[in-house]
C-alpha cells in the first residue's frame, strides 16, 4: 500500500516537475523572442531618427546654398541695397528683443 502511494507520488511528482520545466521553457523562449524584436525595434528607430536628421541637415544646405544663388545671380546695385537692407532689419531686430 505505502509502495503504490509513493509511487503514484513520484509518478504526480514527475508529471507536475515535467510541466513546470515545460512552462519555464516556453516562457524563456518567449522572452528571448520578446527581447529580440524589442532590439530589432530599437534599431529600426534609431535608423529613422539618423535618416530624419541627414534630411534636416540637406535641407539646410540646399537653402543656403539657394540663398546664396540668389544673391549671386543680382546686379551689384541690388546687392548693395540687399545688405543696407540686411543690416537695417538685424538693428531693428536688436531693439525689439530688449
Amino acid at each position: 500500500m505505502i509502495r503504490y502511494i509513493f509511487y503514484k507520488f513520484k509518478t504526480i511528482s514527475t508529471i507536475r516537475l515535467s510541466f513546470i520545466l515545460l512552462v519555464a521553457i516556453s516562457l524563456s523562449l518567449g522572452l528571448s523572442q520578446c527581447q529580440a524584436q524589442s532590439k530589432a525595434l530599437k534599431q529600426r528607430k534609431k535608423q529613422l531618427e539618423k535618416q530624419e536628421e541627414e534630411k534636416k541637415k540637406a535641407q539646410e544646405e540646399a537653402i543656403e546654398k539657394a540663398k546664396e544663388r540668389h544673391w549671386n545671380i543680382q546686379s551689384k546695385a541690388t546687392r548693395k541695397r540687399m545688405k543696407k537692407n540686411l543690416k537695417k532689419t538685424k538693428k531693428m531686430n536688436k531693439r525689439n528683443k530688449r
